[in-house]
């Protein structure tokens, strides 16, 4: 929780008042309520302290040298301790005998003992003429990372990590020569993984004792560094990480030594873990003469908890441990804290702000110019006030970084934690090109150096800005040069892009360079002897000596003759000689722009000469053909064969399209919530610990080739793990959290058995448990045998009166030579949800979006069936306060707080059962979430907290005000919570209000006393954040006495159910699914859903028949009357009727032949003293055609009944309006019919868009006749290539006239 600045200053002052022999103000609060004889953990700091700040002073102007440096600090700090402690420890010794000491450590750093005592021994201590103050001993706390949506491949390098590049690092390396070699970093952290590949190599202890490269200051017993969290080798891995292909530090010459000491609580019960860490990194060989063993910089993740008892704002206990330190030499950089994105928000000892250089705190930004501040990153100004309070002081990549986690893998971690070692990687390039530069330098170099963010000069979000570390290295080099010129063409002279350099010399790191598009290179070197190396695709190399002057440029520019080529060309055909049209030929490897093939299949390139190539031809839908070019010399013909696909997708919903076996446990399943490619996967069965999951299939492999698949995997990693086998030896494994990855193994001619296996083992579940497999691309195998279905009709149609009940059937046949297999499901309409964003608010922030007020007292039922109605209703609850502040648990919550109660009975939410419920400060309950947030959203939302009740969820500070009582009534069965005059945040506004929890699975909600400012969210919602009740958001609506029930109502029988659900149908066979209407308790209405057959047919693995129901009161004879007009293409219907209260009407027109009658108004119809007239305009019919009309009453919004049909034979004129109908079928797959009117010829264009608005298809684009038109979309696009599913809109324009409908694909 943030604090006003008028506090923080006020606190601070308070905190510098601390007298000779005094207690801090937090260990006075601490020892307030303990007795006299309670133990207590204290620092005692003496009055005789070195003056650090003026002798660091003193050295820098002077500019002494680091090691004499190091030498003065060390010994006068250690003789100072050695003298002024000498009576403290004799008394302390005295006291340990007599049984009132338990242990103490004296620090030569801060000149102060650790003292583990009573209270009445520490009040004793303080009046010491000796003791300057006694200080509270705190536990630090990890600054914690936040966790990245981003999943590392355990199968896949990263190269050089982003973050690393953006600092400058890659050119620091390769322009100026500087990887950090020489160096050494330290991180105060968690630890240290010491076996990562990535680190393991550069840990000094390879090279020097382990004791003077690693503190194990967390007492784990550990003699090696080791990181019992992850988030230490997370760190050290962006400061010095490198592996094979990865390269996830900034300094990956450099060496490290650890301490784990954030891990201090389980250290040792009177050693302060902190302070014995700055002495490690400040001398950790413990001699004073040598300087070797000295980090040049120490990275720092952690700060004060704001809640650990004793603490005060802007607590000093660590201040003078850190400016010896660094006095001694070395640079100790800190993250700024993940409390943002409020003011004031960064912890201790990251706050102090005593100098323009401490203590030098790292901000977060993206990765990704032009470098956002990362919304978590904390923000200054810093708390402690003083001229230098602005913070942080440079910013850095800690979105999603990319480094080394615990175990020899990677991980995605965000963070000021992830930026600060982005800095302290720069400190150690700093020292590695310059050894001798003091810490004040460094840090004033970063700050000169830094890229201005945001307002212009340093300010409280960005400091001085984004860090430039080639500038800052750059700033701090000497006896270095630079080799510049240029590349170009010697035939054109135009400069040559992407020619690569090389600029070396003997023992020397090569500086690899690549020229601009200018065709410019340019590297700073040290002065001397250089040979520059320069290559470019299709050219002949060149290479020149140059000598290198100190602070001078030398330039060296080359003209490269090009190198002799040749046609390299010949002709792409499928696997039966056809042509293949648009194939693409790709020399890998080179800069060459693919070929692409004309409709002859021809296809030609121009290729340097004298080399090997490898030549890859592909196609959409078609395998591709690789093949190698030796010592290519002369025009050569390549040709390519491109075999068809075969694979399998999983989108017939099944495992019937090939013979799919299962074996193990538990049986594999289409998954239609993951994909890779459509909508569908297989996933492993559920299993549990020590059993299988296995997929198999034989295959007749007819030429030997590859087979392919993409699998994912999320499973506890190193244990459980996805195997593939090949006839029975396992090919491959893997474990963890492995994404979406391509796979490819080859497959030999004959008969084989590949399989798939998901296996556990004897403990622990992690992450979902499971594997996946998708897109499945065979070698050339014997094709199974296939089925070929058709079906009638394309849609069913059905009136009844209430309570009336009908069946129709949907025809089947298979004209294929294998047995079709079906499965069929009847979808009703969704109920429709709304999706609610969530913005980023601070603490007291106005919430911009618009409220929604209940428009009724009641509501529902959502997609679950609950409903909700309040006490001011007929039928509603009685509100009957239930007081429980004298028989409930008072409960402490802070502001923000998330806390668990058991309900002492079983209660079941959206069909699940929980026994426990948790409670947040902010008015909401929840069965799982443990979220905190104060910003409140609309319901449904898939934001945290979910699985919600949403009593009054608005920003509640009960820390500053009121109290939470909780209650378990066991005599009526039910839990209550109450917040009783809980005030909002920074606000005198209080509230009452309680959740009453009923064994029954009901819920209330009641309000006592409700001082609104209209900005509260009310309802309830389930675990997935998609369905839900909205009673109120941000609107007014409560009021003072007043009760909401929420109950579950079972859903009524479903209007259309279907049989069989399933079966076989052989060649040349037919079979039927029965789909019956019912209308038993069914309102009047209209009713729209689809049977969905899936099916092993691979062009038809999907079949959509949309259906539709009317319930209706059929209308009385006298209201039956109807006069017909029909001519000029028009059909002019007038329809009398003697009915009262009737709101409008609805005409509907069917067509002879089909079963779908089509809507024809989009408004109701208002009738005409006892008449409806409507005109409909048929164009595109036929002379002849049947026509049948109806009409539908519509009351209160709904339609209650329906009117007989009336026939009419149209005449068949032209149209006379231009119209664009709803496509038909809607759903559709494959394919689906779009029909338009014209009355007059002229160009006409009808094309696809998707939901982006980008152009999909063009269906037509000419001129075409006055008439009725119709166009089959087969849900492809202009490539030919199947499209997604998903929504889509058709746009018609012809002339002045457009017109755009909504269609939906569905696989």
């Amino acid at each position: 929780m943030k604090k006003a600045l008028a506090t923080l200053l006020a606190l601070a002052l308070f905190a510098g008042i601390a007298a000779a022999g005094t207690l801090t103000p937090g260990l006075e609060r601490q020892m307030r309520g303990m007795n006299a004889d309670d133990e207590i953990k204290v620092l005692v700091v003496m009055k005789d302290q070195v003056d650090i700040h003026s002798l660091d002073w003193q050295l820098h102007d002077s500019k002494t040298a680091l090691d004499t440096r190091h030498r003065i600090v060390i010994e006068e700090l250690q003789k100072t301790a050695a003298s002024s402690q000498r009576g403290l420890l004799a008394d302390l010794s005295a006291k340990a005998t007599a049984g009132v000491v338990s242990g103490y450590t004296p620090h030569w750093i801060v000149n102060g003992v650790v003292v583990v005592t009573t209270v009445e021994v520490v009040r004793e201590l303080a009046v010491r003429d000796d003791v300057d103050v006694i200080e509270a001993d705190l536990q630090v706390e990890l600054i914690e990372p936040i966790k990245s949506d981003k999943i590392a491949s355990p199968d896949k390098a990263i190269g050089i990590a982003p973050g690393i590049v953006d600092i400058g690092s890659r050119r620091i390396w390769n322009e100026l020569g500087v990887d950090g070699t020489g160096a050494i970093v330290g991180v105060l952290d968690t630890g240290v993984d010491g076996t990562h590949p990535a680190l393991s190599a550069r840990w000094r202890g390879n090279f020097a004792p382990a004791a003077e490269c690693w503190f194990d200051a967390a007492g784990f017993g550990d003699p090696t560094p080791a990181d019992h969290h992850y988030h230490g080798t997370h760190v050290m891995g962006t400061i010095t990480g490198q592996a094979a292909n990865d390269t996830i530090g900034v300094a990956p010459g450099a060496q490290w030594i650890a301490s784990n000491v954030i891990n201090m609580s389980t250290g040792s019960a009177f050693d302060n873990a902190v302070i014995a860490s700055f002495e490690f990194m400040a001398d950790p060989d413990g001699n004073p003469l040598t300087t070797d063993d000295v980090p040049d910089v120490v990275q720092n993740s952690w700060g004060v908890n704001e809640g650990f008892t004793g603490y005060y704002d802007c607590d000093s206990r660590w201040w003078g441990a850190i400016d010896a330190c660094e006095a001694a030499g070395v640079v100790v950089t800190w993250s700024a804290g993940n409390e943002g994105p409020g003011g004031t928000s960064m912890r201790s000892p990251a706050d102090r702000a005593a100098t323009a250089y401490n203590a030098f705190s790292v901000g977060s930004t993206n990765h990704t110019a032009p470098y956002v501040v990362s919304s978590f990153s904390s923000r200054g100004p810093s708390g402690c006030g003083g001229a230098y309070a602005i913070k942080p002081e440079i910013m850095a990549p800690g979105d999603n970084i990319y480094s080394a986690e615990p175990g020899g893998t990677y991980q995605y971690l965000s963070g000021t934690s992830m930026a600060g070692p982005h800095v302290a990687g720069i400190v150690a390039l700093m020292r590695s090109a310059n050894p001798g530069l003091d810490v004040i330098t460094v840090k004033q170099v970063l700050m000169d150096t830094a890229i201005d963010m945001g307002a212009a000069g340093e300010e409280n979000t960005h400091g001085h800005g984004f860090i430039d570390g080639y500038q800052a290295v750059l700033t701090v080099m000497t006896g270095f040069g630079t080799v510049t010129g240029t590349v170009t063409d010697a035939t054109s002279s135009l400069p040559i892009a992407g020619a690569a350099v090389a600029v070396s010399a003997p023992g020397e790191t090569t500086r690899s360079l690549t020229t601009n598009a200018l065709g410019v290179y340019s590297s700073m070197v040290p002065q001397g002897a250089w040979t520059v190396d320069v290559s470019a695709f299709g050219y002949i190399g060149d290479s020149a000596g140059v000598t290198v002057i100190e602070d001078a440029t030398t330039t060296q520019d080359f003209a490269l003759t090009p190198a002799p080529s040749a046609m390299l060309y010949g002709y792409v055909n499928d696997d039966s000689a056809n042509p293949v049209s648009g194939a693409t030929v790709t020399v890998l490897g080179t800069p060459l722009t693919p070929a692409t093939t004309d409709p002859m299949g021809y296809y030609s390139l121009s290729m340097p000469t004298g080399s090997d190539y490898e030549v890859l031809a592909q196609a959409y839908g078609m395998g591709g053909h690789q093949q190698t070019v030796t010592a290519f010399s002369a025009d050569t013909q390549l040709d390519f064969v491109l075999p068809e696909l075969i694979f399998e997708n999983f989108e017939s919903g099944g495992f019937a399209v090939f013979p799919w076996d299962h074996s193990g446990d538990s049986p594999w399943t289409v998954d239609n919530t993951v994909a890779y490619e459509g909508t569908n996967s297989a996933r492993s069965g559920v299993i549990t610990h020590s059993q299988a999951s296995t997929l198999s299939i034989d295959l007749d492999v007819v030429a030997a080739g590859n087979l392919e698949f993409y699998y994912m995997v999320s499973s506890e990693n190193s244990y459980d793990y996805l195997r593939f086998y090949v006839d029975g030896a396992e090919v491959a494994s893997w474990s963890g959290e492995v994404p979406w990855t391509l796979f490819s193994h080859g497959i030999s001619a004959g008969l084989h058995t590949v399989a798939w296996s998901y296996t556990k083992d004897g403990s622990v579940n992690t992450g979902a448990d499971a594997a996946w497999i998708d897109y499945v691309v065979f070698p050339a195998i014997v094709p199974p045998a296939y089925p070929n279905v058709s079906w009638t009709p394309p849609a069913l149609f059905e009136t009844l009166l209430p309570g009336g009940m009908a069946t129709q059937s949907i025809m089947l046949s298979n004209s294929g030579e294998g047995t079709l297999e079906y499965i069929a499901t009847a979808v009703l309409n969704p109920v429709p949800v709304f999706t609610a964003t969530s913005p980023d608010l601070g603490k007291d922030d106005v919430d911009p979006r618009p409220g929604r007020h209940p428009l009724l007292g009641s509501g529902g039922p959502d997609a679950f069936s609950y409903t909700w109605i309040d006490s001011d209703e007929a039928f509603g609850p009685t509100y009957n306060w239930v007081e429980i502040n004298t028989v409930g648990t008072p409960q402490t919550f802070s502001d923000d707080n998330n806390q668990s109660f058991p309900m002492g009975f079983t209660f079941n939410y959206y069909g699940v059962d929980y026994t426990n419920v948790n409670i947040c400060s902010n008015g909401w309950a929840s069965m799982t979430s443990t979220s905190t947030d104060y910003s409140n959203d609309p319901i449904p939302s898939a934001t945290e907290p979910n699985n919600l009740m949403a009593v009054f969820w608005d920003d509640l500070n009960p820390s500053s005000g009121g109290q939470i009582y909780t209650y378990q009534d066991a005599a009526n069965n039910r839990f209550i919570v109450e917040w009783e005059g809980v005030p909002y945040y920074a606000s005198t506004q209080y509230q009452t209000f309680q959740l009453i929890i009923n064994a029954d699975g009901t819920f209330v909600y009641q309000y006592h006393t409700i001082d609104d400012r209209q900005s509260a969210t009310i309802g309830t919602e389930n675990a997935a954040g998609d369905d839900g009740l909205s009673v109120l958001y941000n609107s007014t609506y409560i009021h003072n006495d007043l009760a909401i029930l929420f109950s579950f109502v079972p859903p009524p029988a479903p209007w259309m159910t279907i049989a069989p659900e399933s079966g076989f149908i052989s060649p040349s066979g037919n079979g039927q699914i029965d789909v019956t209407f019912d209308a038993t308790d069914t309102p009047l209405g209209t009713y729209e859903g689809y049977v969905l057959i899936q099916t092993n047919d691979p062009n038809n693995t999907q079949i959509i028949v949309p259906t539709t129901l009317i319930v209706y009161d059929e209308v009385p004879a006298e209201a039956g009357a109807i006069s017909v007009s029909n001519g000029n293409g028009e059909v002019a219907l007038t329809w009398i009727y003697d009915l009262s209260a009737i709101e409008g009407f609805n005409v509907y027109r069917r067509i002879e032949g089909e079963s779908q009658a089509v809507r024809l108004n989009d408004a109701p119809v208002s009738s005409n003293g006892g008449r409806i007239d409507f005109v409909d305009s048929p164009a595109g019919l036929a002379a002849g055609t049947k026509l049948f009309y109806r009409y539908g009453m519509v009351v209160g919004g709904a339609e209650i009944s329906m009117s007989p049909e009336v026939v009419v034979t149209f005449d068949g004129s032209l149209p006379t309006k231009y119209s664009l109908h709803a496509n038909y079928p809607n759903p559709f797959n494959p394919s689906t019919t779009v029909k338009f009117e014209i009355p007059r010829a002229g160009m006409t264009r009808l094309a696809i868009y998707d939901v982006a608005g980008r152009m999909v298809k063009v269906l037509t684009n000419e001129v075409l006749p006055a008439s009725a038109h119709s166009v089959v979309w087969n849900g492809d696009n202009d490539r030919g290539q199947r499209v997604a599913s998903g929504t889509y809109y058709m746009r018609l324009t012809s002339g002045d006239y457009e017109a755009v409908q909504k269609m939906t694909l569905m696989k």
